[in-house]
């Protein structure tokens, strides 16, 4: 059974998309992974067009 188990979560793992960095920003700051927090620190937001208010 713990064979089987270890199999499933490999082959779940594979198959899951990682999140977007825009999907990291709606997430608590506490539940973040340390790779997350990885990801976000080299994240450069895309502006396409800057519009004064």
């Amino acid at each position: 059974m713990d064979e089987f188990l270890k199999v499933a979560r490999i082959s779940r793992t594979a198959t899951e998309q990682l999140p977007t960095e825009e999907e990291l920003l709606d997430k608590e700051f506490d539940a973040l992974t340390s790779d997350e927090w990885e990801r976000l620190k080299r994240y450069v937001p895309q502006v396409k067009d800057l519009v004064a208010a």
